[in-house]
C-alpha cells in the first residue's frame, strides 16, 4: 500500500460533541500460522508459489437462505440516530449461532505443514483445531476469499498440485489462511465442486457481516435543499471505512465532481448530512483499487480502505470516481447547474437498471443487527482532531489549495494505517 500522507486540519463553522473514547487491540490467535508476521514471511516459501484463480465470478446471495439457518432476530442499526455506528472488527470476538457448515479440510501453514482440520463456518466467523488447540476468528467486512493453486512440493514431500486450495485473508488483520481439499485420481470435479461450495459459503458470510453493520438505505443522487454542503451532491450512500488498526466505522458518503481541479467524497456522520467526519480528496493521479476476491465489496483511495454493501454498489462508486478522475485528467471546469443535472440522471439510469444488483428495497434490510461489536464514535473524532475539525483524509496540491483561497495546518500523524492493496495477504 501507499505511505499515510501527511494529516491536515481544516476547521469547521460548527459539529455536534461526541463523546467517550474506545479502542480495540487485536489479538493475535493460534500458532505461527494465523501470525501477521507468518503471514507475511509466507510468500518467501516454495510452498507458496502459486497461482491465483479467477475470482471474478459472482454469485447472487440469497440473505434469506442464511438468516434462516441462523435465526438472528436484532434489529438493524437506525439511519436516525445520532452520531455515527463504529465497530471493532478484532477477530477475537465471540462466533454467533450455530455453524451454518462443518466440514474436512486441509490447512497449509506457514511451516509446510499440512494439516486435516475440522473447519467450522458461523454467520461472523469461522473455527477449527490445529495442534490440539481450538481457534476462532471473526470475519470483518475486510476481508476476502479467493480460489489459488499451489506448483509446490513440502518438505515432508506432500505434493500441493493435488489439492483444490483457496485463501481466506483478513488484510487488515494481518492474518492470511490456506485450505485445500484434496483431490483423489477419479474425483477431481467432486473436489473442485467442494472447494467451489466452502468458497461461496464464506463469501456469503463475509457480505452478511458487511450488511448487518450498515443502516437501512438506498443510494441517491439527489441533494439535500436545506443543507448547502450538498448542492454539488453526484451520488450518496453509506459505506464502511477502515480507521485503522481494529475499528471500523459506517460513513454517509458523499461524491461530488471536480472543482478547483480536484474532486472529493465527503463523509458525514449519517444521510441527515448535518456533521462532517472527514474528506477524501481525489486528484487526476489519485489511485483507486479493488480488492480482488469472490463477491467482494472492498476499494481503496490511495491508502483509505472501503467497503460498499454489495459488489454492484462497488462497482457504482469505482466507476463514478473514475468518471471524475477522466474530468480531472482533461481540465474540465467545474461543472454548471445543467450539467450536475445530467451527471445525476446519469447515474441515476444506472441505479435503475442494476436495482436489483444494488439490494434497493426490501433485501436492503433484510440483514440482521450488527455481527460485530460496537464501539463509539468519539474515537474516530479523536483521531481525526476533534470534533471541530474536518481532518482531508487525502490533501490536494499546494498549488490547487491556493487557487481554492483554503489554509491548512499541519498535525502529526496519529497512527492511519495504509492497508495492503496487492495480494492481500
Amino acid at each position: 500500500g501507499a505511505s499515510p500522507r501527511p494529516l491536515r486540519l481544516r476547521a469547521v463553522p460548527s459539529a455536534a460533541p461526541v463523546s467517550a473514547e474506545g479502542a480495540s487491540a487485536t489479538a493475535r490467535h493460534g500458532p505461527a500460522l494465523c501470525s501477521a508476521g507468518a503471514a507475511r514471511a509466507m510468500p518467501t516459501l516454495p510452498l507458496c508459489r502459486r497461482i491465483c484463480g479467477n475470482s471474478r465470478n459472482e454469485d447472487h446471495f440469497e440473505a434469506e437462505r442464511v438468516l434462516d439457518a441462523y435465526g438472528y432476530e436484532e434489529q438493524p442499526p437506525s439511519a436516525t440516530q445520532s452520531g455515527f455506528l463504529s465497530y471493532s472488527a478484532a477477530s477475537d470476538q465471540p462466533l454467533k449461532g450455530m455453524p451454518l457448515r462443518e466440514g474436512s479440510l486441509w490447512l497449509l501453514s506457514a511451516e509446510e505443514d499440512v494439516t486435516l482440520v475440522n473447519l467450522a463456518l458461523h454467520v461472523n466467523g469461522f473455527s477449527f483445531t490445529h495442534d490440539g488447540s481450538e481457534h476462532a476468528f471473526a470475519l470483518s467486512p475486510f476481508a476476502l476469499v479467493r480460489n489459488c493453486k499451489f506448483q509446490a512440493t513440502t518438505a515432508s514431500g506432500v505434493c500441493l498440485a493435488g489439492f483444490k486450495c483457496f485463501k481466506l485473508s483478513l488484510f487488515t488483520q494481518g492474518s492470511c489462511f490456506y485450505f485445500g481439499v484434496r483431490s483423489e485420481d477419479s474425483d477431481d470435479r467432486a473436489a473442485e465442486e467442494q472447494r467451489s461450495r466452502w468458497v461461496v459459503d464464506i463469501s456469503r458470510a463475509i457480505r452478511l457481516v458487511t450488511q448487518s453493520l450498515l443502516p437501512p438505505y438506498q443510494i441517491t443522487c439527489e441533494p439535500l435543499y436545506a443543507i448547502d454542503l450538498t448542492s454539488r451532491r453526484l451520488m450518496a450512500g453509506y459505506l464502511l471505512h477502515h480507521d485503522g488498526g481494529a475499528l471500523i466505522s459506517a460513513l454517509y458518503c458523499e461524491l461530488h465532481p471536480q472543482h478547483h481541479d480536484y474532486g472529493k467524497i465527503v463523509m458525514y456522520e449519517t444521510e441527515a448530512c448535518q456533521v462532517v467526519v472527514a474528506e477524501v480528496v481525489l486528484t487526476e493521479h489519485s489511485t483507486c483499487c479493488e480488492k480482488v476476491g469472490i463477491s467482494c465489496s472492498c476499494f481503496s483511495i490511495e491508502d483509505q480502505l472501503f467497503s460498499a454493501r454489495t459488489l454492484a454498489e462497488r462497482k457504482l462508486w469505482l466507476r463514478a470516481i473514475s468518471n471524475v478522475k477522466v474530468k480531472l485528467q482533461h481540465g474540465a471546469p467545474s461543472p454548471t447547474a445543467q450539467e450536475l443535472r445530467q451527471y445525476r440522471a446519469a447515474i441515476q439510469e444506472h441505479i435503475n437498471e442494476s436495482r436489483t444488483a444494488l439490494h434497493v428495497g426490501r433485501s436492503a434490510t433484510v440483514v440482521p443487527g450488527p455481527l460485530l461489536e460496537k464501539r463509539p464514535d468519539a474515537v474516530l473524532a479523536r483521531r481525526l482532531g476533534g470534533p471541530e475539525h474536518v481532518r482531508p483524509l487525502l490533501r490536494p496540491p499546494p498549488a490547487l489549495l491556493a487557487a481554492a483561497g483554503e489554509a491548512w495546518a499541519d498535525v502529526p500523524d496519529e497512527g492511519v494505517q495504509a492497508a495492503a492493496l496487492g495480494d492481500g495477504g
